[in-house]
């Protein structure tokens, strides 16, 4: 006879169970001996699984399922596969649900290969009878239609209830199934089933069971992104040893993890249009020497050619190393150029790119420390760089601390690099023009003005990146407008009343602390608290340690290259002595100070007494007793008039030797001096 497809929505659990048990025992007796359906037929998923069973010749008489694992494989699974890692975690999880209700819970893998199982003692005993333990085969392909290979087979949850068992040792358990699929592409690892007595049927250990599945699908999602993390931690440190070069992060699954933009130009693609995309179906060619290298675990190097968007055709060199931890294949990198190189065997090859002229001067990679403290703001600007929201970013650090620096790199890690990168030093436009500067002006708005009128900073940035520097120098009877530009996403132009709608990322930047200018009164609270929705505190020099001295090599090599000098070397007592400083320039003053020593000394390093005097000698001692009643402020006051007598009223050497600003100095004296 026919079977008919299973219908959606088809019940699992019959409504009457000892009726349906009856009237499948006798299908199941006439199909076993002749393969007809007479009567009622069994459920059409069922009745599809008995005639494939049939078709395969399952026995179904026999009284154990094979085994076909050993210990060794067993535990092999358990402890060096995802799959089984994860799936033992969850079963251990579940156990205690399940210990006390006459129930077992097993995983198997995606051949039906039962690998671990928990729950009732006794009806493991009982099930062990038919080997319905580790080590046992039980596909549909195996051991006919069951709770375990059924659900794997048909790639979905579904009960197999008493005598819908194909094989008759079967049919005194109901058993409820579940696949588990892998977080990258879908793809079916096992399954996970929860079997028990027929006649204690129960549609919520039904639903049990799809949890338990749920669950270690999740838990796999946690293993992928640690994998995940542990490449991008690894790309992170080949960008900043080789700042110019292509690198491609590739997932074990095969997956993209991560690119930059030398690897984007590379490919000639917006690294947003590759991440998390299958790199087989992306770049085909590129795809085999991957393989290539994790089959083998050891890196490969060749050229490879690639189709642009344009349809144009090109060899890229690329050198593919796999990354191994823990005698485990996680994923590789790539390394690669698109500029021809002198001999495909060569290990690195700079990737020059020209930005143009809407571009950002530099990446993440052109940021040089390991500071712990700003490894951490870096990640949280690389995450909001790369994140699909539009949110505003706000950059606070002193100043001189490379607060532009991580604006380009946010634009230049963003889906949005391609567009405009506009740079605003709101502290610079005299703040008659500031208005005009930042959001335009129509024909004829004032003496002066074009004839034509002049779009904005902020429309200039259409579909890019606004860089608002000194924010805070934003005059008050601005801020209302700006914070329209935010909500709104719209600008109107000085002398018209017609809004303009634009399409801008804003990362704004300032040296000081918003939140005081928001109790001064002069920024304004819901201005604050929707600039700052991504707040990155950049850490000053002197807070950064050995980063000094990374910097100071990084500078000095430079400036000797540019000067056309052999190379300079920092003497261990330098070296000590600009980790004590205070650096109240930070890292601008630290470049400064090598392009000096460029200029002047001969030799070949830099001692100690090469440093300026307020860098080599020590700030002296102040005494900071107080009286009864003098607090914090007072000290403060005195160290200040120690320090000014010591450099004969110099402010600006004062705050060299403070660590503070000028402005600091002036506000402390002028606040001493009020009664």
């Amino acid at each position: 006879m026919k079977i008919q497809n299973t219908r959606a929505g088809e019940p699992a659990i019959p409504p009457d169970p000892p009726k349906a048990i009856k009237e499948t025992a006798r299908a199941w007796e006439v199909f076993v001996g002749s393969g007809e359906f007479i009567g009622t037929p069994p459920r059409p998923v069922i009745a599809q699984s008995w005639q494939r069973c049939r078709d395969l010749g399952i026995n179904p008489f026999m009284e154990r399922a094979p085994t076909v694992l050993g210990p060794d494989e067993i535990e092999a699974i358990l402890g060096g596969e995802d799959f089984g890692r994860a799936g033992k975690q969850v079963l251990d999880t579940f156990a205690q649900v399940v210990a006390g209700t006459g129930h077992v819970i097993v995983l198997a893998d995606a051949q039906g290969r039962i690998v671990y199982s928990v729950g009732h003692r006794g009806a493991e005993r009982m099930l062990e009878r038919i080997n319905f333990m580790p080590g046992a085969a039980w596909s549909e392909t195996a051991a006919g239609s069951n709770g375990e290979g059924t659900p794997i087979a048909l790639g979905r949850p579904e009960v197999v209830f008493g005598t819908e068992h194909y094989c008759r040792q079967w049919q005194p358990w109901v058993c409820y199934g579940c696949p588990v699929r892998g977080p990258a592409i879908g793809r079916v690892l096992g399954g996970v089933d929860i079997s028990g007595p027929a006649k204690k049927v129960q549609t919520h250990t039904f639903a049990l069971t799809v949890s338990i599945a749920r669950s270690i699908e999740q838990l796999l999602s946690v293993f992928e992104l640690q994998r995940r993390e542990t490449l991008l931690t690894l790309s992170r440190g080949l960008e900043r040893k080789w700042a110019r070069e292509g690198i491609l992060v590739v997932t074990e699954s095969g997956r993209v993890a991560d690119m930059n933009h030398a690897a984007a130009r590379a490919l000639g693609v917006q690294p947003s249009a590759l991440r998390d995309a299958p790199l087989a179906e992306l770049v085909p060619a590129l795809w085999t020497p991957v393989q290539q290298s994790v089959e083998s675990r050891s890196p490969r190097e060749e050229g490879v050619m690639v189709r642009t968007p344009s349809g144009a055709e090109k060899t890229v060199l690329c050198r593919v190393e796999p990354v191994i931890r823990e005698g485990r294949t996680l994923g590789s990198v790539v390394i690669f150029s698109d500029r021809p190189a002198a001999s495909t065997g060569q290990r690195r090859v700079t990737v020059h790119g020209n930005p143009g002229p809407a571009s950002t001067k530099y990446t993440f990679g052109d940021i040089l420390g390991e500071s712990p403290a700003l490894r951490k703001a870096l990640n949280l600007a690389r995450a909001a760089a790369r994140g699909s929201q539009l949110n505003p970013i706000l950059i606070v650090g002193e100043s001189g601390t490379g607060k532009e620096l991580v604006a380009h790199a946010i634009h230049a890690e963003s889906p949005r690099a391609q567009g405009p990168f506009v740079v605003v030093h709101c502290g610079a436009l005299p703040r008659e023009l500031v208005e005009s500067e930042l959001f335009g002006y129509a024909p004829g708005a004032f003496t002066g003005a074009r004839r034509e009128g002049q779009a904005g900073k902020f429309t200039a940035a259409h579909e890019g990146t606004i860089f608002l520097d000194e924010v805070d120098t934003m005059p008050m009877e601005l801020q209302g407008k700006f914070l329209r530009v935010l909500e709104a996403g719209e600008v109107v132009r000085l002398g018209s009343a017609t809004p303009v709608p634009i399409d801008v990322r804003i990362v704004a930047a300032c040296s000081v602390d918003l939140r005081q200018r928001v109790e001064d009164g002069t920024f304004r609270l819901d201005l604050f608290y929707r600039l700052s929705a991504i707040e990155i505190f950049l850490p000053p020099l002197r807070e950064r340690g050995d980063d000094i001295q990374i910097l100071a090599a990084a500078f000095l090599e430079r400036e000797c290259a540019e000067a056309g000098k052999g190379p300079l070397a920092i003497s261990p007592e330098a070296a000590d002595r600009l980790r004590l400083y205070s650096w109240p320039g930070n890292i601008r003053e630290l470049r400064n100070l090598c392009a000096h020593w460029t200029l002047t000394v001969e030799g070949p390093a830099v001692h100690l007494e090469h440093a300026p005097r307020h860098i080599r000698e020590p700030i002296p001692d102040v005494d900071t007793d107080v009286g009864p009643g003098e607090g914090l402020r007072r000290v403060q006051e005195k160290i200040i008039r120690r320090t000014l007598e010591e450099t004969g009223g110099d402010v600006g050497e004062a705050a060299r030797r403070l660590g503070v600003a000028k402005t600091t100095i002036y506000r402390r004296l002028k606040r001493a001096r009020s009664p």
